[in-house]
């Protein structure tokens, strides 16, 4: 199926020509209220930066077992590194991949006694309270060792910060078919990570995560759940890098079906988080999407998101203020018939906090990792 007749392609070079923006415009104000789902071309980022990246990717999953344990996310408190094939579940059923979890180099600044016990702790410094269990899953990575994998953290830092550049300007462009100020979103994602520098921002930087996947061929024994349907809840907006021709990724339109969105050369995936949905009140959806594992007859496929992080400490109620009530007013009448297919919305009003709701999820989706570092009353809350 050719993907360009179903999901829109925005040529993002169009951006540098006044003229050629107000069509580019159109298409994004398209995308957003009406299929949530979109590729990018001419993205500006390097091709040799991807390049760099997706040629290690075979490496990094051959690694031995040992060395996969070595990393494994087990080992994180924050929920990365390494979870093993069908490990994870979507709706009931083994997701039939391995993953690698990776996010922005940040430090640790989730303290249990900021204010209390500690008065010349990172907390006092910034005047933060960083004693809310969910800043615990802000921390480092785990990287694959040099030898191992030469060159990993270099490819791996310089694709994130050429993503993450992506995201910024792809940000601005939402404002502007929105039809809101340039820059109004700047405030979500402050610059400074210095701890202390913190105290000058009204957010928290947030930490971005990359998921790198594997999908390898499947025999069919355990049904062909590469990922099962879902939404993204793990930042505002996602930018997918498909690897190779290997297909597998579709797409829930508005009318309850599931279209191909097959790899298209020198393209971004993009597509819009639970938070997006959230704070537009549903005018922007969160699209359902799924990936169909490869069969015995075909080369693993793998993958690269990019999810753009939000401050822990915002809630979506903050976000709210953001949005014009035009735009939160865009609801689509014709979209309360369809069904979610099982899939869960974002959050209820308990989960207003981004921090909490993303806790919850981490918890939810590797139990095991986070009984090993969460206390039991923490972990059976959300699991609720």
């Amino acid at each position: 199926m050719d993907a360009g007749s179903t999901l829109p392609i925005l040529d993002l070079s169009k951006a540098n020509d006044p003229e050629q923006k107000l069509k580019l415009l159109e298409q994004l104000h398209h995308a957003l209220f009406n299929i949530g789902f979109l590729y990018v071309k001419n993205h500006g980022v390097d091709p040799r930066i991807i390049s760099n990246l997706v040629t290690l990717l075979p490496t990094l999953f051959e690694q031995s077992s040992e060395e996969k344990a070595r990393l494994s996310k087990l080992n994180s408190p924050h929920f990365l590194g390494y979870s093993g094939y069908a490990e994870g579940t979507t709706l009931g059923q083994k997701d039939l991949r391995e993953q690698f979890d990776f996010a922005t180099e940040l430090p640790v600044i989730y303290d249990p006694y900021a204010g209390r016990l500690q008065p010349t702790s990172a907390s006092a410094a910034s005047k933060r309270d960083f004693s809310n269990t969910f800043w615990r899953l802000r921390g480092p990575n785990q990287y694959p060792s040099e030898e191992q994998v030469p060159g990993f953290h270099k490819a791996y830092t310089e694709y994130h910060d050429a993503v993450q550049e992506l995201s910024y300007r792809f940000v601005h462009l939402v404002e502007e078919a929105f039809g809101m100020q340039m820059g109004t979103f700047d405030c979500f994602f402050p610059q400074s990570t210095a701890v202390g520098g913190l105290g000058q921002n009204e957010y928290i930087p947030p930490q971005h995560r990359i998921k790198l996947i594997k999908y390898p061929p499947s025999s069919g024994a355990l049904g062909r759940q590469g990922v099962g349907a879902h939404k993204d809840s793990s930042g505002w907006l996602t930018f997918l890098c498909q690897v190779g021709q290997e297909e597998g990724l579709e797409v829930l339109d508005i009318n309850g079906t599931w279209i191909a969105a097959p790899p298209i050369a020198d393209s971004f995936v993009v597509n819009f988080g639970n938070a997006f949905e959230a704070a537009t009140e549903g005018a922007v959806k969160a699209t359902i999407h799924r990936v169909k594992a490869p069969t015995s007859t075909c080369n693993p496929r793998y993958s690269i998101a990019f999810f753009q992080g939000l401050p822990l400490d915002m809630t979506v109620s903050q976000i709210q203020s953001y949005i014009p009530l035009s735009v939160r007013k865009l609801r689509r009448d014709r979209e309360e018939g369809i069904r979610d297919h099982g899939v869960s919305s974002f959050m209820d009003p308990r989960w207003d906090s981004l921090g909490e709701s993303q806790l919850r999820k981490w918890i939810r989706s590797h139990e095991d990792c986070a009984r090993k570092w969460y206390d039991k009353t923490t972990v059976d809350f959300y699991l609720v």
